[in-house]
């Protein structure tokens, strides 16, 4: 992973988001973060890697 803090910040980030429109489950930020952290870490040990696209090899 390129930037491990920038990914998990994006997952949190998304993780919020989606439980923002649910009034019956909420998380908090510190939260969302910790699972943020289980989900790379999940997907490290599973062999996947997440990095930037790079923008010469990205469709028109």
């Amino acid at each position: 992973m390129d930037d491990l803090h920038q990914v998990n910040t994006i997952i949190a980030t998304t993780i919020c988001a989606f439980f923002k429109g649910h009034s019956d489950a909420q998380i908090g930020t510190e939260e969302a973060k910790l699972l943020a952290k289980q989900i790379t870490q999940a997907l490290e040990q599973a062999g996947l890697e997440i990095s930037a696209a790079n923008p010469t090899n990205a469709p028109p």
